[in-house]
């Protein structure tokens, strides 16, 4: 006996699936005997799609289900989930097995069934290379409300059926299986669907690398087993590949599906994984963030994935398209500057700002009034430095032997003669002074 890991995907989807399998030719059979033919899917079907359950006409409503279970289907691939979608009469006439009965309920009866269950394998036993898997599976209803009567269709094509709660099937044949379970108590009738997939081989890959940065070129290598003898490669961006072991680069960022296809002489099944490509990341470094105007600056380009332009913006109007610029900043303030990088594939992308901070000595200044006058007069004085950062100290020589540390100060002068004054100013970066020369004159 081979082990169901080893041999065939068996899994169960509801809405979208995430590996499939369809088949090349032949005629499946039912439980009981082995075909000797390979056997055959609908034409219509398409690896992946739902197969939409058949549903009695009597059965009018499809309600989202309030307690919807999962199960994990074990499969040579991967396991899958299955989630079931009950489906419940709304009173009259509903299909329970084969017959048509009258049953008393009602959409709003809490006390109605409604219908779950879980499939799992027990047993498969599938030669390498014959034409009909024996697959054993585990049927269990996990119904609310405590159904007394249950109806299982197991979706082969000789209609096989069973009453018992929880039944054990055998499908023959790859194939894709369309499973009906309804319940049914006093209150009411509910139905739930699910499908089974049998498959022939057993897809998978490997990708190296599994993510980086755009452009990324990944080399895909096909490890399915049991012979396959075609590939189909979907990449997720558009691009496909019919080799075995193709190699594809990833020109934009984003995270792709990627999906093998894989046939053998039997019939085909799939498999999917996950490519992360990252954007380029811009990013700079520079060996100083402050300093004395003028202040020169090296920049230095450290964006990944190999950019090939460069914008630079330095914050006072001055740019470059230089990769690693040296620029000077010739005014004092703050200055924010940015990097902007394109790497001929994906969008051009902006560095984090960084802060330049250019600083000054003060520059001194002031005025005085009134200059001129009788003794006693009073002269006020006015500050004007400016510096970056701004002065926060400041020192006045009147000339008459006074001073004051006020920025803003005013002084009286009482003696007749010709005033020399000097003023300071003090800033985090030191300390400039103006001395002006017989500034002030009083006479009597």
């Amino acid at each position: 006996m081979y082990k169901l890991g080893m041999i065939a995907c068996l899994f169960v989807v509801m809405l979208v699936g995430v590996c499939g399998c369809s088949i090349l030719s032949g005629t499946n059979k039912t439980t009981g005997a082995l075909s000797a033919a390979t056997p055959t899917l609908p034409e219509t079907y398409v690896a992946g799609e739902v197969t939409s359950p058949v549903v009695n006409p009597t059965v009018i409503t499809t309600p989202t289900s309030p307690n919807a279970s999962s199960a994990n289907i074990v499969g040579a691939q991967v396991n899958m989930t299955l989630t079931e979608t009950p489906i419940a009469c709304n009173g009259g006439t509903c299909l329970i097995g084969s017959n048509s009965t009258t049953v008393n309920t009602t959409s709003a009866n809490p006390s109605a069934p409604i219908s779950s269950f879980s499939a799992n394998p027990v047993e498969a036993f599938v030669p390498p290379n014959t034409p009909n898997p024996n697959v054993s599976v585990q049927f269990t209803d996990t119904s609310t409300n405590s159904p007394t009567s249950w109806f299982w269709r197991f979706g082969d094509q000789s209609h096989s059926n069973s009453t018992v709660e929880n039944p054990v099937f055998i499908y023959y044949g790859y194939n894709y299986y369309q499973v009906s379970f309804s319940v049914s108590n006093g209150y009411g009738q509910s139905q739930s669907t699910a499908t089974i997939g049998v498959c022939p081989l057993v897809v998978s890959f490997t990708a190296t690398p599994t993510s980086g940065q755009v452009p990324v070129t990944v080399q895909f290598t096909d490890t399915s087993t049991y012979q396959p003898i075609s590939w189909l490669w979907n990449f997720g961006d558009g691009g496909t590949s019919t080799l075995q072991n193709p190699a594809h680069t990833y020109t934009a960022s984003g995270d792709y599906t990627v999906r093998l296809d894989a046939t053998n002489n039997l019939g085909k099944c799939w498999n999917t994984s996950t490519i992360s490509v990252s954007p380029l990341v811009a990013s700079f470094t520079q060996n100083l963030t402050s300093g004395l105007v003028p202040l020169t600056v090296q920049f230095n380009d450290r964006s990944t994935d190999k950019p090939i332009s460069w914008l630079w913006n330095f914050g006072d109007g001055g740019t470059s398209t230089l990769q690693n610029p040296v620029y000077t900043y010739m005014n004092y303030g703050t200055y924010t500057a940015n990097l902007i990088a394109y790497n001929g594939y994906d969008e051009p992308m902006s560095s984090p700002d960084i802060l330049i901070t250019v600083n000054s000595f003060p520059s001194v200044n002031f005025a005085a009034s009134p200059t001129a006058g009788k003794p006693n007069t009073t002269v006020i004085f006015t500050d004007q430095s400016k510096g970056f950062p701004s002065p926060t100290s400041w020192y006045w020589d009147f000339g008459d032997g006074f001073n004051s540390s006020y920025q803003n100060p005013s002084h009286q002068y009482v003696s007749s003669g010709l005033y020399n004054v000097n003023h300071s100013a003090t800033n985090s970066q030191g300390t400039n002074w103006m001395n002006q020369t017989a500034l002030i004159a009083i006479s009597s």
